[in-house]
């Protein structure tokens, strides 16, 4: 991982949520170390940082581009006659025809060693806090791309946890049952929760599920399984409307509701292809982030207001080349 990537890295890092003192303790400490030690070594790909969109764990599935919207990164929704716009049916209705039409698409050609998996994502998170009095404007995103190794030897060594090569992850989704709760038991399984991490399982269901949608390239049967599996989670809802996604791009936004929840973790997906776009994370109630960094206890308390959008991330293209700097 370069210099650049470390820095989204702890950027995006800086303004997740807070879950517990413990869990941001272990992410920190690996954060610093690998930061201290200035090489070129790739820091773990974690799936509780790729979650919220840590450049190290970008991944994509057959080659999808979109030309670039006007959406910015404010999460405001344009105007649009609201008839246009209205989502019909449940989250299962919804995403059975989802995986209805994806699974008809022939699968992709399966990558194999020494070839890199390709992307180019737009992505915006809040910034650092406190922001200073002479702060400037955010600027608008600008579309990043990166290379993945396929067959990734850091992530094949018996090593890596629950850190996985995209080979690797292709193959678990390959031998998805067509169960959904048994794809949901699988996949906790697969990316088991952090020691001491008291989400609940509608949380860890999306979680895991956002880090094997970024899979690339991901065979049509296994997309539609993870569809219905989604439609599975304890609280999964469909929201009624269709929003925009950091490109610009209508989409259909999937999250998941329960009691007592202040951020809801979103999947997008194309209203009309069903292709996966990216994900999002939107405040659902008002309430203070408190902070409890070394070094740093006189940081104030962040307000968060309901519709504020934490993170977003909008895959833009993907596909798989042979070298790295390769496009398709």
């Amino acid at each position: 991982m370069n210099v650049d990537e470390m820095k989204d890295v702890r950027e995006f890092r800086a303004g997740a949520p807070k879950p517990d003192r413990a869990r941001l303790a272990e992410g920190r400490n690996r954060l610093s170390s690998a930061a201290g030690r200035g090489r070129g070594r790739r820091l773990r790909a974690d799936w509780r940082l790729a979650a919220v969109g840590a450049a190290a764990a970008l991944t994509a599935v057959a080659v999808l581009a979109s030309g670039l919207g006007g959406g910015g990164h404010s999460g405001a929704e344009r105007t649009v006659p609201g008839a246009t716009r209205t989502v019909s049916g449940s989250v299962k209705e919804v995403l059975e025809r989802a995986a209805s039409t994806v699974e008809r698409a022939d699968p992709p050609p399966t990558p194999h060693a020494g070839q890199w998996i390709y992307g180019k994502k737009l992505s915006a998170y809040p910034g650092g806090w406190p922001k200073s009095a002479a702060a400037q404007p955010e600027p608008e995103p600008e579309p990043q791309e990166y290379w993945a190794r396929y067959a990734d030897p850091h992530f094949e060594n018996g090593k890596e946890g629950d850190d996985r090569s995209m080979r690797e992850r292709l193959r678990f989704l390959d031998e998805l049952p067509d169960d959904p709760a048994a794809v949901l038991k699988k996949v906790r399984a697969y990316y088991p929760s952090g020691k001491g991490n008291p989400e609940s399982e509608g949380e860890h269901d999306m979680r895991a599920l956002s880090v094997l949608f970024e899979s690339q390239p991901i065979p049509p049967q296994a997309l539609g399984k993870l569809y219905r599996a989604l439609a599975a989670v304890p609280g999964a809802e469909v929201t009624d409307h269709l929003v925009r996604d950091l490109a610009g791009r209508d989409a259909l936004a999937v999250g998941h509701d329960e009691k007592g929840q202040k951020v809801r973790r979103e999947i997008l997906i194309d209203p009309h292809t069903y292709q996966y776009l990216g994900d999002r994370w939107i405040v659902v109630k008002d309430y203070k982030e408190s902070f409890d960094f070394t070094g740093a206890d006189d940081t104030p308390d962040r307000p968060w207001k309901a519709g504020d959008l934490m993170f977003q991330n909008a895959l833009l293209a993907t596909g798989v080349v042979d070298h790295k700097g390769d496009r398709p």
